[in-house]
């Protein structure tokens, strides 16, 4: 059925006269799902200050004991090792704007009660709009954020114990593997090691303490299989109930260090970007692969005006470079081998303020709203885990 274009249908039996419109109605609540993850992340900010400071301290160290010959050293100084301090500062600001009237719009709706619920809705959105902006950053972070110190990046062979099986029975031993690395990958994070953050400080974690986010590609297909007999062992189970991503969140962030990998002078699979001018080049049904946005962005290519929000893919002709259509750092490609992400603390999201203003302009009797907010420049703590796990 075509769009609605403003013409009434002729009467069946007056062709002078045209039907009535019978009622308007507007669609409220198109958002109905609540950003769990982003929401979990949420600390404190306020007006006050813009760091939140993060002070991270090693282990202390024991010495042989010389009984009485410690009496001469009674005045030594044993200082402890230099603490680590993260600054994690609100530094991002942002507008969400909309203008309503009450006068001439009135003369598109039927009634009073329609047109309040139109404007109702309207104003409705500059909050939903933060929601999407909010949660479609946050997902995108954790997809493609990652650590290399230490042992942070982990993979688990799925293909050597896959081979030459197909169907449910591929499925059920790639389960196997995955529940069996995964095990294996959180025996180390529970032991003493300095491997799993940033700071590379002595640390230990228990199952308990695990926050696992996984990509939904991987945990659908898990849950397909005898679930409870694969992932019974030590509350493992348990961590399936956990936080997951749609697989558009998950891949790999296009910076100056990394776009070599995915560029091509003529772009071809695992290479969607044209290393001679920076453009994307996604190929017939991607077949270079999709590279999505991980800012919200206004971007024109090719004479069109297009509006991305973080997780949409990029306009094709894009251009990916200093100065092009999108910056390093702003896209991702995305990427079907990350299993899952195992963090401790999820990486904070701080709001320095949400403020709703207004301003009627008595001249041309329209209201101008705005919503404004900031927030941290988003990292992981460097005191936690940061574990990216992924499939080979």
């Amino acid at each position: 059925m075509p769009a609605f274009n403003g013409s009434l249908n002729t009467n069946y039996i007056f062709a002078a006269l045209y039907n009535m419109i019978i009622s308007q109605q507007v669609f409220a609540n198109p958002l109905r799902k609540h950003q769990t993850l982003v929401d979990q992340a949420r600390v404190d900010g306020g007006l006050y200050g813009d760091t939140k400071l993060y002070i991270s301290t090693d282990v202390l160290k024991s010495k042989p004991w010389g009984n009485d010959s410690e009496a001469a050293n009674l005045l030594a100084l044993d200082r402890p090792p230099a603490p680590a301090t993260q600054a994690i500062k609100l530094d991002v600001f942002r507008q969400i704007r909309v203008t309503t009237d009450e006068y001439l719009t009135k003369q598109a709706w039927i009634d009073e009660g329609v047109f309040s619920q139109f404007n109702g809705v309207i104003t409705s959105w500059l909050a939903d709009t933060k929601s999407v902006y909010d949660g479609t950053l946050y997902n995108v972070f954790i997809g493609t954020d990652e650590s290399s110190t230490g042992k942070q990046q982990q993979q688990i062979d799925v293909t050597t114990p896959t081979t030459g099986l197909t169907g449910l029975e591929a499925s059920r031993v790639e389960a196997l593997s995955i529940a069996k690395g995964l095990a294996d990958i959180i025996d180390q994070i529970e032991d003493y090691s300095r491997d799993f953050n940033d700071n590379q400080f002595l640390r230990s974690f228990g199952l308990e303490d695990l926050k696992i986010v996984w990509n939904k590609k991987y945990l659908n297909q898990i849950r397909k299989v005898d679930l409870p007999t694969i992932f019974h062992k030590d509350g493992l189970i348990e961590k399936m109930n956990g936080e997951s991503l749609a697989p558009r969140y998950w891949g790999v962030l296009l910076t100056s260090s990394t776009i070599g990998t995915y560029s091509a002078s003529s772009p071809a699979a695992g290479k969607p970007i044209d290393s001679d001018d920076g453009s994307y080049v996604p190929g017939t049904n991607h077949a270079n692969g999709m590279v999505r946005s991980a800012v919200e962005k206004d971007v024109t290519v090719s004479a069109v005006a297009y509006h991305v929000f973080p997780g949409d893919e990029i306009p094709a002709g894009a251009t990916v470079k200093s100065g092009g259509t999108f910056e390093l750092g702003e896209v991702y490609i995305e990427t079907d081998d990350i299993i899952c992400k195992i963090f401790v603390e999820l990486p904070p999201y701080m709001s320095a303020m949400t403020v709703g203003t207004s301003f009627f302009n008595p001249r041309s009797l329209t209201e101008n709203k705005y919503l404004t907010f900031g927030h941290n420049h988003l990292e992981h703590l460097f005191e936690y885990p940061v574990v990216t796990v992924r499939k080979v």
